[in-house]
């Protein structure tokens, strides 16, 4: 595991979902609230970006129903590369999957779509220990 992140350096959030809308407004708003955003549009680009990144990814955001891979099918793989990832699971529908399932494949949280930024922000800094800046 990496050693933590200095208080001026942004934690980096891989946002991980299918829905360009999602990717857009979270890699327009995360920012704003002191983490730096990496994109994905399924797992397997997820996983790509992730071993590029692995060293500076905090906290991985990620979709729970994607075409290909889904979220737990995902996180599988990161964890292969890195077994203390956080992970923040978001779904609109878990279809199979149920919030406590999601949790015990190792997800910190479940944020339910749709969902508030408030939300999304206060579930990223728990997983990676951030208090908000200022």
């Amino acid at each position: 595991m990496p050693p933590p992140l200095p208080d001026n350096v942004p934690p980096e959030v891989l946002v991980v979902d299918d829905e360009e809308g999602v990717r857009r407004l979270l890699q327009d708003t995360l920012p704003m609230h002191g983490f730096a955003v990496r994109l994905a549009a399924d797992g397997r680009e997820a996983v790509q970006v992730f071993s590029r990144h692995r060293g500076r990814i905090a906290v991985v955001l990620l979709d729970v129903r994607m075409p290909g891979l889904d979220g737990p099918q995902t996180l599988a793989l990161l964890r292969q590369l890195d077994p203390d990832v956080p992970c923040c699971f978001v779904t609109g529908h878990a279809g199979a999957y149920e919030g406590e399932d999601l949790q015990a494949l190792g997800g910190c949280c479940v944020i339910h779509k749709p969902f508030r930024l408030a939300e999304v922000v206060s579930a990223l800094r728990r997983a990676v220990g951030r208090k908000p800046p200022g």
